[in-house]
């Protein structure tokens, strides 16, 4: 997967998780296990949608801290977005 489509995906997790209202600090494992397939719905990877869904987790935590965009600034987080 390139990292456009890793990003894209990532941002259409994230706004299903403020759109589903799911808890960021602790998600259920259902939660978890509905996202996941969600992800396999955009051409994730199943051995990555594990990886892919904490990392919309953290894009969202990222989003809402100070004046920072995480695509542009992920790298200085290591958060593996580029």
């Amino acid at each position: 997967m390139d990292d456009t489509h890793r990003n894209q995906c990532i941002e259409k997790i994230a706004l299903k998780i403020s759109d589903e209202k799911i808890s960021l600090d602790e998600p259920s494992s259902e939660n978890i296990e509905h996202l996941q397939k969600f992800a396999i719905t955009l051409g994730v990877d199943n051995s990555i949608t594990s990886e892919v869904v904490n990392e919309a987790f953290l894009y969202i935590a990222m989003k809402n801290a100070k004046d920072v965009d995480p695509l542009t600034k992920g790298d200085e987080f290591g958060a593996g977005f580029s």
